[in-house]
């Protein structure tokens, strides 16, 4: 079966599993599908731990100054919680855009690399890179993507194959040039796994005071070696990081929950709520207030 063969039995499997608009929670915990029917306009959201698969249409993702754009020959893998914006740029009603995302764990990851038998297991202490990188698509990968969305079709099969599956697709990516990357932040000791407990510190305590030095004596840095390689894997400084982090958990209070722009924003860990405004106008382009009524 050839490449395009295979994409389209991806489309098709999509199209059956696929039943309304927006995304969709499958049977299996980590597999998420999406369907979108017109190109969109940008939104902000936290991009967990994933590899984000495109079966029709295509996406652009922002992440502080880089921009990637992505469709159904590439894929693209966040290795830790980045704040990013996207937006999907070709979709109609004819022809939605047809998408799927499958999360993953450090444990899930740490795992196969140690299974792999593979020289980067051990620390890896000298360079970071950016924790969100596009890909090529194969046909190895397409295959095993088919094979584990087919299992939507068959539930009494998820668990004992879904695992398994699962585990092909990291194993794949992981010997997949160029990411290698991923392996960094699976490898004990690393500067790059430093920096996840550090992003996993910030997400975890985001109203708190940022004490830079504190983090990073905490990690085994200085200062200096802790905003380098922050950057690197983030694209952003951590204060820069926090920033983006509590103005998006401060637009989810004030969609969900009946209160003010004052009190999100003291409970996200801003004392000023007009320098909130400002910042939040700066990132969404419209005040509180506004946003939140379009």
């Amino acid at each position: 079966m050839n490449t395009f063969s295979k994409k389209d039995d991806l489309i098709q499997l999509l199209e059956s599993l696929i039943l309304e608009e927006g995304t969709t929670q499958t049977d299996i915990t980590s597999l998420s599908l999406s369907k979108v029917s017109t190109n969109s306009e940008f939104a902000c959201s936290m991009m967990e731990p994933s590899v984000y698969f495109i079966a029709r249409g295509v996406k652009e993702v922002h992440l502080a100054e880089q921009i990637y754009t992505y469709d159904a020959s590439t894929y693209l893998i966040s290795s830790v919680h980045l704040p990013m914006s996207g937006k999907v740029i070709e979709a109609s009603q004819k022809v939605p855009y047809l998408a799927l995302k499958l999360t993953f764990s450090l444990d899930e990851m740490m795992e196969v690399v140690q299974e792999s038998g593979d020289v980067l297991t051990r620390p890896c202490t000298n360079k970071c890179d950016c924790a969100l990188v596009m890909g090529k698509m194969d046909d190895a990968l397409l295959d095993a993507l088919i094979r584990l969305v087919s299992l939507l079709k068959n539930p009494k099969m998820i668990a004992t194959l879904s695992p398994l599956i699962i585990k092909e697709i990291l194993y794949r990516l992981l010997d997949h040039h160029p990411q290698m990357f991923i392996k960094q932040f699976a490898t004990m000791g690393s500067y790059a796994y430093r920096i996840m407990q550090a992003i996993h510190q910030i997400n975890t305590h985001f109203e708190e005071p940022l004490r830079i030095s504190e983090m990073a004596h905490s990690l085994g840095m200085s200062n200096s070696l802790f905003h380098r390689h922050f950057k690197s894997v983030t694209t952003l400084t951590p204060i820069q990081y926090q920033k983006k982090v509590r103005l998006q958990m401060a637009r989810k209070l004030l969609l969900s929950q009946q209160i003010d722009a004052a009190m999100a924003s003291f409970q996200v860990g801003y004392a000023s709520p007009s320098h909130f405004s400002r910042e939040y106008t700066r990132m969404y382009g419209l005040p509180p207030k506004s946003d939140t009524k379009r």
